[in-house]
């Protein structure tokens, strides 16, 4: 789903349409827009995970550790896998991963990463980063929080379709067990 489209959706969900089916413009409901989204998707990301993957060149040498930059995007490790297999005690030191030096080859860190920011700015066709079934949820949240300082209209209706949508959605993690998830899932370093 696209921002464009989301927004279309609220406007819809909030009947921000004139009789005749256009959309009426208000201009407080399009200021507020974009951080909504923003804030929905990156509460999405905590809920339903974003994984990406980041392929590291071990440059190796003797004693201690070598210290990787991170994606940007870089939240969390899920998972390491060096030469096919998982492998564990990577830590981060000052946000960087610290890898033996005596290790060598490449490995591919599995992460939980964050969405970029959405902006007043962002273009309409911007795609959210989490999973389509988890953009749909977005929708709701954003009308839910147009509604909140609403003395008259009462913003809960909207509010319990996104916690319930939300609570619905699949939100387990991968097997370690296969390798092909890594080759599906892979988008460079």
């Amino acid at each position: 789903m696209t921002l464009g489209d989301g927004k279309r959706r609220v406007l819809m969900l909030l009947d921000e349409y004139s009789s005749g089916g256009a959309v009426t413009d208000d201009r407080d409901i399009n200021n507020k827009m974009a951080d909504f989204f923003d804030t929905a998707q990156k509460d999405m990301a905590n809920y339903k995970k974003i994984i990406r993957s980041y392929k590291i060149n071990l440059t190796g040498g003797e004693g201690g550790y070598t210290n990787y930059e991170l994606p940007k995007d870089f939240v969390k490790i899920f998972r390491v896998w060096k030469n096919g297999k998982l492998r564990s005690g990577y830590p981060i030191i000052a946000g960087r991963l610290a890898v033996p030096m005596e290790e060598t080859g490449e490995i591919i860190l599995e992460y939980f990463a964050c969405p970029q920011t959405i902006t007043s700015s962002t273009d309409d066709s911007y795609e959210f980063e989490v999973s389509e079934d988890a953009a749909n949820c977005l929708p709701f949240y954003v009308a839910a929080q147009h509604l909140m300082p609403d003395l008259v209209v009462d913003y809960s209706a909207f509010w319990s379709m996104y916690i319930n949508m939300r609570a619905a959605l699949d939100v387990s993690l991968p097997s370690s067990g296969g390798k092909g998830y890594i080759a599906q899932r892979f988008y460079g370093g």
